[in-house]
Order: structure tokens, then C-alpha cells, then sequence
């Protein structure tokens, strides 16, 4: 049993193999957006899981469900996940672990809940308590604060760092303005899974925030004149959204179809073009890459369409060519293919690369490594084909987040600016507890 992402209900799949079928059924009448982090009970059969409720001042909770059914029972409400071992069950309070006595044959809670460990860590982006126990009575948890405050840093080629934006926060697809003078940025509120557009001047040291809800408004992208901010919105259906960069207008929805997500990439340098990421729930598993017209008839047609996923999308500057990525080798690759038409493509990369930028004189193209290492290729592209040199790494991202808008790049190619987790994250202290029932008993 799984999350197949961060605003779905779980799905399950047979040990040998096969379709993954829903196990849980998000209430979105009652603004749930999430449900994760599932844990079975002995039966095999029950299994507790956690829904986050993204409506201000409406709690999370628990949930019992049941194999073969999508109906559920509330069972306590929650910050965050828990788990069964040992005759508890084991959840937070704050950032204090409790152990409460349980019933695992009717799903029932007694007597009190008693403290057993202090200050233990939660991981803010997926909002996970960082502790584990089995039913032979062993516990490890990592202590320390709330995790999942990030900073926007800027590197150099040479991998050294320049300097740090003065504010973190759970950052989400950072992305520079045309003029490079600015940044646009979701910041996410991990507990609620809302985020919110800011604009940050990075000449003056300001941020503003752009967006107020309801829903997550995400992956920002600049108009080509640097005057407009498009963006995602919505839970389930998610459709795209524009408003001023500078706050001066009501937002106004761009692109909207029923029972589907669209997320914007970017655009073509001309401004004529609106690139964007296309999946249809119910008929599709992949993302796809389309192109909606800001002329004539304004009808969106496919770029890239296949069986396999094909996502973050980058036009380069002279508006002809189009990086992206793909899974279609069975890992992520960079690719590069005719704009607007498709067709005959390039591999980019050699051995996985996601999250594609170009410079800003088109004759270079960076990319993310699975080890994390920022590394750049030669493009020569003439008016019919693409010459590509050898990827070679320019540095290693420490902390890169990569699943959040990992980086952007300054139109020189000299500056990279990067969404970075804070590495104290991985040396806050484990520890191991022997036999913890037995403090219950003292």
C-alpha cells in the first residue's frame, strides 16, 4: 500500500504484482487532500492511516480503513502519522512521542496516553514524525526541531557559494524572472498542504506574497516580459491561473478542463506559446507536454505525447528548440526536440538528468544528475539539427532539494540559485531504546 503522491488517497497492489487499485477515498467535501503514511495491524486486513484537512482550523486524523472497502473509521485526530507495536499505539503530541494503550481486534483506544520520548523530530515537507518501533519492544527516533525550513542559495560554477536569501521557508519550485532581477516561489505550508505565489526582489531584499488560497497555488512561471506570474491552483482538478506580478490584478484562470491537471512550464520567448504539463486521472498515468496558442483560436495541442512520462519542459532562447524530460528509458533523461512542432529528438544526458534550464545565449543546457551534481552540456543547434557535447559536472548540490524546483540559472550560465534543505537535517542524534514497554510500567 502506497501514496502515489503528496494530494491522493492510497492505492494498493498485489505482492505478485499487477494494477494498483484505490484503498482510501479523500473527502473533499470535508477539505481533505492527502492521505499517507499507511501502517496494517496483525489481521493483515485493517490498517491505520493519516488525512490531512487542508481548511484552516479543521484538524487532521486518523483512520482506520479496511482491504476491500474504501469506507473508514476516525479514530483520534492527529498532527501527524502513528503506528502499532507492542500493544499501543505510538503518536505525537507537539513534538512529545505518546504510548496509549490499544486494541488492535476493535480499533479502540483506553486509558491514558503516557509520554516515552522527548522532542522528536518531524520532517515539515511530508510531515512525518521521525520515529519507528517493532512489537519485540525496540524504538529509535531522531530527535531535533521541525524540519522542512529551506533556503534559496546562490552557487557559483566553481561550487562555491555566493550568498543566501535571507528568509527559509518550505521553498517549491523557485524560478528567476526574465530580467533576473526576481524570484517567484510556492511556500508551503506542510501541515495544512497549501501553498501560496510569493515574489521575492532580489535587488532590494523584499518579499511579497502574491496568492491567498483557497487551494495550493504552485509552479510558477513567468510571462515572457517579466509583468505576469501563471501558476497551478486547485485540488484535484488543477487548472492554470494568472495574475500581475505585481499584485495590481484579480487573478483570471488561463486554461481550465474538466477532471484534468495542467501545470504550467514556461513560456517561448516570443510570448506567443504557453508550455505546459497535461494528465487526465481518470484515462491517463503519464504527463504530457502540450502548448496552448495566445493568438488566433487559442487551441491547445500535444508537443510530446507517448506512453511514458514527459515533464519539465525549457525552450531555449531562440524559441526553436525544446528541452525536457522523459522516462521513457526507464530512468529520467534530458532530451531536446523541435518547438513547436516535435518529432526527431536528441539525448541529452547520459546517465539520468531531470529539471533542464538553458543559458541565455542558448549554447548551453544544465541539468541535475542522480547523484546531485549540476552538470552542463555544449548545445549546438543549427536550424534542422542539434550537436551536443560531452555532460560534464560543474559541481555537486549539497542539500539540493530536487523533488521542489531544485534550481534556476542566471541568464550568464555563472550563477545558479538553489532550493536548498538545510543539512543539519542529517546529523540531528538517533536514539535507541531496549525494551521501551517496560518504562510504561515504573
Amino acid at each position: 500500500m502506497f501514496s502515489p503522491t503528496t494530494t491522493q488517497g492510497l492505492l494498493r497492489v498485489s505482492a505478485s504484482g499487477g494494477k494498483p487499485e484505490p484503498a482510501s477515498k479523500l473527502d473533499t467535501a470535508q477539505a481533505e487532500n492527502s492521505h499517507r503514511w499507511p501502517f496494517f495491524f496483525p489481521d493483515g486486513k485493517h490498517f491505520l492511516y493519516w488525512s490531512r484537512n487542508s481548511r484552516a482550523g479543521e484538524p487532521s486524523v486518523l483512520y482506520v480503513g479496511e482491504l476491500g472497502t474504501l469506507q473508514a473509521k476516525v479514530l483520534m485526530k492527529s498532527e501527524t502519522m502513528a503506528i502499532y507495536a507492542a500493544g499501543h499505539l505510538l503518536f505525537l503530541r507537539g513534538q512529545t512521542l505518546m504510548a496509549q494503550p490499544f486494541n488492535p481486534s476493535r480499533f479502540e483506544l483506553s486509558g491514558e496516553p503516557v509520554p516515552i520520548a522527548e522532542h522528536v523530530a518531524i520532517n515539515g515537507a511530508s510531515v512525518r514524525a521521525m520515529f519507528s518501533a517493532s512489537n519485540t519492544g525496540t524504538l529509535i527516533y531522531q530527535t531535533g526541531e521541525m524540519s522542512g525550513g529551506w533556503n534559496m542559495v546562490w552557487w557559483g560554477r566553481d561550487g562555491k557559494q555566493i550568498s543566501t536569501i535571507p528568509q527559509s521557508g518550505r521553498y517549491l519550485g523557485p524560478v528567476l524572472s526574465p530580467d533576473g532581477s526576481k524570484a517567484a516561489v510556492e511556500i508551503f505550508a506542510g501541515a495544512q498542504g497549501i501553498g501560496d505565489i510569493w515574489i521575492f526582489d532580489l535587488t532590494r531584499g523584499t518579499s511579497t506574497r502574491l496568492t491567498f488560497g483557497p487551494f495550493s497555488q504552485g509552479n510558477p512561471v513567468w510571462s515572457s516580459d517579466g509583468k505576469t506570474v501563471y501558476y497551478a491552483s486547485g485540488s484535484g482538478e488543477v487548472y492554470i491561473v494568472a495574475k500581475a506580478a505585481d499584485g495590481s490584478t484579480a487573478e483570471r484562470i488561463v486554461l481550465q478542463d474538466k477532471g484534468t491537471i495542467e501545470i504550467p512550464d514556461g513560456f517561448s520567448p516570443d510570448g506567443r506559446y504557453l508550455i505546459y504539463e497535461r494528465k487526465v486521472p481518470q484515462n491517463e498515468t503519464t504527463y504530457h507536454l502540450w502548448a496552448l496558442p495566445l493568438f488566433g483560436d487559442g487551441k491547445p495541442f500535444p508537443i510530446v505525447k507517448s506512453t511514458f512520462d514527459e515533464r519539465f519542459s525549457a525552450i531555449s532562447p531562440d524559441g526553436k528548440w525544446m528541452a525536457y524530460q522523459s522516462n521513457e528509458s526507464g530512468r529520467w533523461e534530458i532530451y531536446i526536440t523541435a518547438f513547436p512542432g516535435g518529432g526527431a529528438k536528441w539525448q541529452v544526458s547520459s546517465v539520468g538528468g531531470n529539471a533542464a534550464k538553458w543559458r541565455g545565449d542558448g549554447k548551453e543546457i544544465f541539468y541535475l544528475d542522480p547523484s546531485d551534481n549540476l552538470v552542463a552540456v555544449d548545445v549546438n543547434a543549427s536550424s534542422s539539427a542539434v550537436q551536443l557535447g560531452t555532460p560534464h559536472t560543474l559541481f555537486q548540490a549539497i542539500g539540493i532539494q530536487r523533488e521542489y524546483g531544485p534550481f534556476d540559472v542566471s541568464a550568464d550560465g555563472k550563477k545558479f540559485l538553489i532550493n536548498s534543505g538545510n543539512l543539519k537535517e542529517g546529523s540531528d542524534p538517533f536514539t535507541l531504546v531496549q525494551n521501551w514497554p517496560a518504562e510504561l510500567k515504573k
